[in-house]
């Protein structure tokens, strides 16, 4: 069995009944903020960029395999990402509700991989990201229903 670390993924809808947040120091909602976040450092692949701008430096992570702080993503997910210059990620939906953002989307290690399912959910407090859970399911070979896992 492979395992696959993912600290983070997105795309975007709110619930109409709640109140959308507004953070005063930077004028964005926790969903623009993690949706930017997001983008830098899946997408653009911009780890210390990202980090550094879009997450606390007491950034609490719960993903087992990862030590908790910016720094510490910031001094693994660098090394990887130079590494595994291939890994692609695609943003299936965004979907946020008070100061919780959560992405799904789609993780592969290159084009010809199957991948893996993964949801994140960040805490945002003001305009940082403050905390990080994720849920990782690789893509099966076969599925006994054809609707697809994103």
């Amino acid at each position: 069995m492979r395992m696959f670390f993912i600290p983070l993924a997105m795309l975007a809808l709110t619930g109409a009944s709640e109140p959308v947040e507004v953070a005063a120091e930077c004028g964005l909602t926790p969903k623009e903020v993690a949706t930017t976040f997001m983008e830098r450092f899946y997408l653009d692949k911009d780890v210390r960029g990202a980090f550094e701008t879009w997450v606390a430096p007491d950034y609490i992570q719960h993903n087992p395999m990862a030590a908790t702080g910016r720094d510490a993503a910031i001094a693994f997910l660098e090394p990887y990402f130079k590494q595994n210059p291939d890994i692609r990620y695609t943003i299936k939906r965004v979907i946020a509700e008070g100061d919780l953002v959560v992405f799904h989307t789609l993780w592969q290690q290159n084009a010809d991989d199957r991948g893996a399912a993964v949801v994140d959910i960040l805490r945002v407090e003001g305009c940082k990201v403050m905390e990080h859970w994720d849920v990782i399911q690789p893509v099966p070979e076969q599925s006994a229903n054809s609707n697809g896992m994103l």
